[in-house]
């Protein structure tokens, strides 16, 4: 049954409000456990409780009784052995923190007064009723031959009952602990991982920032001079480079500030940084740039591609007296998406050792596209270079790229 007695019937009703004070004083985990045992043995489906309850009463009542001993302290044994046994139990399971010896030692008179005067008082009663009469000559020996024998038998009892509620406690405060460790582990996992990922985006928005600085002040510098060179002498090529330069600015900040671009737009910044260097070297400069109208969309971190034009650039086409050609086209080739950066200008040196800019971007395209994606540079045999960018294609969903990393 699932809603709660104060709703259910009459007798239901009744015991709601005899418990209900005896609910606030318990914790919210105990107080949930007695709230459904309470349900169960006063829903219909606890007749059969009660009923098989009163069926052990009974038969160990008259087998104790037709065994030798008498009516009443059958019913005794058979109280202790199904009601008081089990309640103990209960009480020890569902709070364990009183059944611990330093709180019981405090209780022990009162419990062993409890069962002596218990015992003393269901044993002259039943002598009397087997009698029909009360002599006090007769009291003082049955009371004499009942702290012989019952009394010790009923302290024996309680201090059985103790007992074993003590254990089923220890064993209830060992499982609560246990729980309890487990739960103070998996707030520490919570706790680790949390600050494991916040670590990795402290650490992609640094690589970020520092792929963003890759923008090199001098470039930015030494345009500007030629912009303001060309515009004191009237030279007409003032006004393309500065267009241009400012076209590049406006993309690349905008671009950089992103997690994701496409391959449009990071192609779009490449070409306007492209023009601008056109401007700067005039015929020294040839460029071009292929892209697929099918992989336009394709997601990349912003300025993956810029960096390898960059350093085509600077380190291939720049220090050549007579200049050359950038290439950059991309397509897609057995399951692979690549993208390559060629240049005809001097190719990569014998003692050639990878930088901070190529060492982040390979970084950037394997945590973005998982350990199979691929940076690699190779000398071109007509002369200059190649940057080869390549990763699965299509792109991994992002728990298919966290799971290979």
């Amino acid at each position: 049954m699932n809603r709660p007695l104060s709703e259910g019937n009459r007798l239901q009703r009744a015991y709601a409000r005899w418990a209900a004070p005896r609910y606030t004083c318990m914790s919210p985990e105990v107080r949930e456990q007695a709230e459904l045992i309470d349900r169960f043995l006063y829903s219909r489906r606890g007749l059969k409780f009660w009923a098989a309850l009163w069926v052990a009463l009974g038969a160990s009542t008259v087998g104790l009784r037709y065994g030798g001993m008498s009516w009443i302290s059958a019913c005794l044994v058979a109280g202790v052995l199904w009601v008081v046994l089990p309640l103990a139990l209960l009480s020890a399971w569902l709070q364990p923190q009183p059944f611990t010896w330093p709180k019981l030692r405090r209780k022990l008179p009162a419990i062993f007064a409890m069962a002596v005067l218990g015992t003393l008082a269901g044993f002259i009663t039943g002598g009397t009723l087997r009698t029909g009469s009360f002599e006090w000559s007769q009291l003082l020996s049955d009371l004499q031959r009942a702290s012989r024998v019952l009394v010790p038998a009923a302290l024996a009892a309680a201090l059985s009952v103790l007992a074993v509620a003590m254990g089923v406690a220890a064993v209830r405060r060992h499982l609560l602990e246990r729980a309890l460790q487990r739960e103070r582990e998996a707030r520490e996992l919570e706790r680790l991982a949390h600050e494991r990922d916040a670590a990795a985006r402290q650490a992609a928005e640094a690589q970020l920032k520092l792929l963003q600085g890759q923008i090199q002040p001098h470039f930015i510098f030494n345009t500007l001079s030629a912009v303001q060179h060309w515009v004191d002498t009237g030279d007409a090529r003032g006004a393309p480079l500065l267009r241009a330069l400012t076209a590049f600015l406006r993309g690349s900040t905008e671009l950089l500030g992103r997690d994701r671009a496409t391959l449009a737009q990071e192609l779009e910044m490449v070409d306007h940084y492209l023009a601008t260097m056109r401007a700067r070297m005039g015929g020294r400069l040839t460029s071009t740039i292929e892209l697929p109208a099918a992989l336009a969309a394709v997601p990349v971190p912003p300025g993956i591609v810029l960096t390898l034009v960059e350093n085509a650039l600077e380190h291939g086409i720049q220090p050549k007296l007579e200049g050359g050609e950038v290439r950059v086209r991309a397509f897609e080739e057995t399951g692979r998406l690549v993208i390559e950066v060629l240049d005809t200008g001097l190719g990569p040196a014998a003692d050639l050792t990878e930088g901070i800019g190529l060492a982040n971007t390979r970084a950037r395209l394997v945590r973005a596209f998982g350990p199979s994606a691929q940076l690699c540079l190779s000398a071109l045999p007509a002369g200059g270079c190649m940057a080869r960018l390549e990763w699965p294609w299509p792109v991994p969903s992002p728990t298919d790229v966290e799971g290979g990393a």
